[in-house]
């Protein structure tokens, strides 16, 4: 993917899918997603996939359809 490029992406603070310039780093992505009740869960999901060498981007995504799975079990 290149520098710059938009995701889109389910994001746990708003609770819905939204388009969004690729954060760059790690620490960017996890301030992405603070401020939700699955917060520990995509946190661990985030480095997970990150652990497995996935982008920032890929784990960004996974992070999020972990939280929207969380909420919908709610």
């Amino acid at each position: 993917m290149q520098e710059g490029a938009r995701i889109r992406w389910y994001n746990p603070a708003v609770q819905d899918f939204e388009w969004r310039k690729a954060p760059k780093s790690d620490e960017e992505a996890l301030s992405l997603l603070e401020g939700s009740p699955c917060s520990p869960t995509c946190r661990e999901t985030y480095r997970e996939w990150r652990k497995l060498e996935a982008s920032i981007k890929v784990a960004l995504i996974r992070a999020g359809e972990a939280a929207r799975e969380e909420i919908q079990d709610c």
